[in-house]
């Protein structure tokens, strides 16, 4: 039996750089810059160990097989951990029902917006993508008749749904018993808290899943690149295609957060763009640095009550739901993106009704995104999954994606705070004095000048600083 030594030999440097990699997790070093260097790291090795790195491959592959696995127990979970939080009928219909809309309405725009620019700047052609074990002929010739499409997007089975990764009935069943749970714990809560507690501690669970599969990203993306790059894969297209994928992202992020949210603010919440932007600013700068949508939450909705003036109960609710439903950045602009950038790469004929789908798939996946790392990396896996594009895509733009992730983080956060503010105005839930009067929202010490730059020093409610995590 013949042994590929150079293919030993590049598996072996790979696994030298797995302890490294370890290592430098285990000091707490930025994940970002983990993942950078696994990227270049990856690309030396295929170019030294150039068309030897087969026996690297299955590292790669065996990820995105995880990554798939998680996927659907995540969307069900995520679902029913959402809805349930509503408890009551009068909040299903009331403010719940307005939050899911508005919530949903952004990211169906940024889900439009991206898809305008998407295919405006080509994103991902003359890419030339070629993915190991992916013959990208067998995506041209996939038609499927738009009627069987939207039959499909009705549960069957749910065994059978989740099995064969069909995402949209998967979201629908999960719509369907968390609606009902909200109805039957509205006459007797005590009847069925045991499913509400089930719910949460299998939230707690899988969740804790995604974290594990998230830090392996840096593994993945060592073994794929180098794989991708030793298979001869055209090493200047790909960069030059990610690096438009990246600004074209930005500029989504940007559009998005102060065009089109600042038309929604003055046509539904009647207040001024200007000034809201300048009283959240905070909150996206946190968001922007710290890349937690979660971890913002604090500052997000103290401004959004004390600066604001929005009613204490709705801020609470509809902002921290704009986490796990919605999320223009990580679940519309960028699972977009990638989308399209895989399609032109691979080449695949994608016609009208294709590129419908494409965003119809998005709008309803939205409805399953966590509050949690990695958010994007799901909900992209999502999408990709649901349309039958390959997994490997989203190795691909992991490096980027890191980069991505300060906008993408930004453009959530203000779209969950202008959802908050339009359900707000139509509950009947805004304080125009607050919102008008820059002193209102002074600091717990009265000696400090009442200066709208105090923000940085003041503590909301839930007592941590509304600058806290503040940088650049």
């Amino acid at each position: 039996m013949n042994i590929d030594w150079l293919s030993a030999a590049a598996l072996a440097v790979v696994f030298v750089l797995f302890i490294i990699i370890y290592k430098l997790q285990k000091k707490k070093v930025n994940f970002t810059a983990i993942i950078l260097g696994s990227l270049v790291a990856g690309i030396i090795i295929g170019i030294i160990f150039s068309g030897h790195t087969s026996w690297v491959m299955p590292i790669g592959k065996i990820y995105v097989s995880t990554l798939t696995a998680i996927v659907s127990p995540l969307i069900i979970i995520s679902i029913l951990s959402s809805i349930t939080s509503l408890g009551s009928t009068a909040q299903l219909k009331g403010i719940g029902l307005r939050s899911i809309v508005w919530l949903l309405t952004t990211t169906l725009l940024a889900i439009l917006l991206s898809l305008g620019l998407g295919l405006t700047f080509g994103i991902g052609r003359n890419s030339y993508l070629s993915l190991e074990g992916i013959d990208a002929q067998n995506f041209k010739s996939k038609v499927v008749p738009f009627t069987q499409v939207l039959i499909g997007f009705f549960p069957r089975n749910v065994v059978s749904d989740i099995a064969e990764e069909n995402t949209i009935p998967m979201i629908l069943f999960a719509v369907l018993i968390a609606v009902s749970y909200v109805l039957v714990a509205n006459k007797n809560r005590e009847k069925v808290a045991i499913f509400k507690s089930f719910v949460e501690a299998v939230k707690e669970i899988i969740f804790k899943a995604v974290d594990f599969i998230i830090s392996l990203t840096p593994y993945a993306v060592l073994a794929l690149i180098a794989t991708a790059t030793g298979n001869g894969v055209s090493r200047s297209g790909i960069m030059w295609s990610l690096l438009v994928l990246l600004i074209v992202s930005f500029l989504a992020f940007a559009l998005d957060t102060w065009v089109i949210n600042a038309v929604l603010l003055k046509a539904f919440a009647k207040l001024s763009p200007l000034k809201f932007f300048r009283k959240i600013l905070p909150a996206q700068v946190v968001g922007f640095s710290t890349q937690s949508s979660a971890g913002t939450l604090p500052i997000s909705t103290g401004i959004l009550v004390k600066k604001i003036g929005i009613d204490p109960q709705v801020a609470n609710f509809t902002a921290p739901l704009g986490t796990t439903i919605g999320m223009p950045g990580c679940a519309g602009i960028w699972p977009v993106l990638v989308a399209i950038y895989g399609i032109n790469g691979l080449g695949i004929n994608y016609e009208v009704k294709d590129y419908i789908l494409l965003a119809i798939v998005s709008l309803f996946v939205s409805l399953g995104t966590a509050g949690v790392p990695g958010t994007a990396t799901i909900t992209t896996a999502s999408v990709l999954t649901a349309l039958g594009l390959p997994l490997e895509l989203i190795v691909l733009s992991i490096p980027i994606s890191a980069i991505a992730d300060t906008g993408r983080t930004a453009t959530n956060i203000t779209g969950a705070m202008v959802a908050s503010a339009i359900v707000g105005r139509q509950e009947h839930g805004i304080n125009d004095n607050i919102f008008n009067d820059v002193d209102i929202y002074e600091a717990e010490d009265s000696t400090e000048p009442k200066e709208e730059a105090a923000i940085s020093d003041t503590e909301p409610d839930n007592g941590i600083p509304i600058g806290a995590g503040c940088r650049l």
